[in-house]
């Protein structure tokens, strides 16, 4: 006749765990995790030993652990007994981004960063050579700039366009800024394409862009970079008001919390700070 079964929140002998938060660990899993994180902070792949070692278990441990998680194509073995991360950990881990919405967790942000200023609050996107806007919403004071989304918007122009300009590449810009017609909208707006390059270096490294009634009188707009897990530029946020209200004062708090509420976007898409 078998022993009493273990109850919910023992150990493997049965003996009931100290640390409430360790009640119900499944030690293989645990494990199994371990070496994955390990793995996956070593492109060039590690040897059973050197897990072992890193992981504090007996290389015997590790071994079969690999062997399973290989079975599974979580890890594969490559040349000279290195293992590294497989392609159906990719996929796993992958998932999160599949299921993170660009323009949902936009729409929030947002929301938040018009309740915060008043102002009407927008992401946009780089596509076909033009901001396409994902996410709008307008702030609570009067003469608020209206607008729709998928509204589309230039980007030599724009504080939006500007921050995913700044994203690429120079090159990479210049083949977009060399595409598009850049018609002098105001007597602010900079169309040459070195003036541009300066203007992008420029926002490249103060972390915001500014449309200083660039497209339109009397309208101007604060922006910043929106980054993914690998640090890629995939949108900006902006406020965007009046040019009377959107000064002095005003201007310089949105230059601290646009940028701010972007970075907080970034952190929901995976993007870690280095």
């Amino acid at each position: 006749m078998s022993g009493p079964a273990a109850t919910p929140g023992s150990g493997e002998t049965g003996e009931p765990r100290g640390d409430t938060s360790e009640r119900y660990v499944v030690r293989a899993v645990d494990r199994s995790l371990t070496l994955l994180v390990l793995l996956a902070g070593a492109p060039s792949g590690m040897e059973a030993s050197a897990l072992a070692r890193a992981a504090g278990l007996h290389v015997s441990t590790v071994f079969r652990i690999l062997q399973t998680l290989k079975l599974r194509n979580f890890v594969v073995e490559a040349p000279g007994a290195l293992y590294k991360i497989g392609p159906r950990a990719f996929e796993v881990g992958n998932s999160f981004l599949r299921n993170t919405s660009l323009q949902s967790e936009g729409q929030q942000i947002a929301e938040r960063l018009a309740a915060e200023s008043g102002e009407t609050a927008s992401v946009g996107i780089l596509d076909s050579d033009e901001v396409l806007y994902l996410a709008i919403a307008h702030g609570q004071r009067e003469l608020g700039i209206q607008s729709n989304v998928g509204t589309r918007h230039p980007l030599y122009c724009t504080a939006l366009g500007k921050v995913l300009l700044a994203g690429l590449s120079w090159p990479e810009a210049q083949k977009v800024l060399s595409r598009i017609d850049r018609h002098q909208m105001t007597e602010n707006t900079i169309t040459g394409i070195g003036s541009l390059g300066d203007e992008l270096r420029k926002v490249a490294a103060q972390g915001y862009a500014l449309d200083a009634e660039e497209r339109i009188h009397g309208v101007r707009a604060v922006a910043a970079p929106v980054r993914d897990h690998s640090g890629r530029v995939v949108a900006a946020i902006s406020a965007a008001g009046p040019a009377f209200r959107i000064t002095g004062d005003n201007l310089e708090d949105l230059k601290s919390r646009v940028p701010k509420l972007a970075a907080e976007y970034s952190e929901r898409l995976g993007y870690v700070p280095s």
